[in-house]
């Protein structure tokens, strides 16, 4: 009985800092559950595969927990219920879908461009048309592939953190700690060999995590805080840039140009929304954020 009172107590008393710190609470939560996840593959190279990939679902656990500390059962399903939220206007899909592509295709358009008028070398394009419908089935698998695991990054970093960063501050500013939160948070990727981050390297992967934070915060603000939209967005650019690096091998090499076109793009998004990146203030979530984030 001692034993068991002793516990509880230790519960309440936990919960109590949970609700008094949750964003402390859940980049603790976040940050331990997929490090602890990953580096191992770090540790023993081409080994522990299986336990790093869990390390996707370490800030969807980290909401998980604090969302059901602080409102329960019905916090979880509001929560979860945004993973399918997919009555959206069409223009939107038409913006997650296409839109990765589209960057990809002008940041490989700007480095041939380069190259043609450059060293006078050029890929050889007439084998990649060639094998157009190919490239299709195989741009398709990679986003199948994607959609197992992104979703464990975004009920996370979308579905828990932004929303409590806007309340707090600029949604520029929110989005841009935000990017290089979710920076940080790859760390232990960038130590296993033939990994995206050890290719592409620390200080390109950073300032495009920046960048595509922004683009992220645009759309989910834009579709009412649909993490179903953004959940296809995470997996189709990670799937272009797969894609990319597979058969555009020269843009990991020159990464100023992905970074100028994505930075292009950041800055329309931003001139057009006025900066506000199409966020509306949550009055509710407002009360009960305004004065807690700040601590952490």
């Amino acid at each position: 009985m001692v034993i068991a009172a002793g516990y509880d107590e230790k519960i309440t008393v936990m919960s109590k800092a949970i609700k008094q710190n949750p964003f402390f609470f859940f980049l603790l939560f976040t940050f331990s559950i997929s490090w602890i996840a990953g580096f191992p593959s770090v540790i023993v190279q081409g080994k522990f595969g299986g336990l790093a990939y869990l390390a996707n679902f370490g800030p969807a656990l980290g909401a998980l927990i604090v969302v059901g500390t602080i409102e329960g059962a019905d916090g979880i399903k509001k929560l979860i219920q945004s993973l399918f939220q997919w009555r959206v206007k069409f223009v939107w899909y038409l913006v997650v879908l296409l839109g990765p592509a589209l960057t990809m295709a002008v940041a490989v358009a700007v480095l041939f461009y380069n190259i043609f008028t450059g060293d006078g070398s050029s890929q050889d394009f007439n084998s990649w048309t060639s094998g157009f419908p190919q490239h299709l089935i195989v741009l398709g698998a990679l986003f199948l592939f994607m959609m197992v695991g992104t979703w464990g990054e975004e009920v996370g970093w979308r579905g828990l953190a932004l929303p409590r960063l806007q309340e707090a501050y600029h949604p520029l500013l929110a989005s841009l700690i935000l990017g290089a939160i979710w920076a940080i948070w790859h760390l232990p990727a960038f130590f296993v060999a033939g990994s995206q981050q050890s290719q592409l390297g620390m200080p390109y992967f950073f300032f495009a995590t920046l960048g595509y934070s922004i683009l992220y915060s645009w759309i989910y603000n834009g579709t009412r805080e649909s993490l179903f939209m953004i959940w296809l967005l995470h997996s189709a650019n990670n799937a272009t840039v797969s894609y990319t690096m597979l058969f555009f091998e020269p843009l990991t090499r020159e990464p100023v140009f992905s970074l100028a076109v994505l930075g292009f793009f950041d800055l329309v998004v931003i001139i057009f929304s006025k900066s506000t990146l199409r966020y509306q203030k949550n009055e509710n979530l407002s009360e009960l954020v305004s004065t807690r984030l700040r601590r952490w």
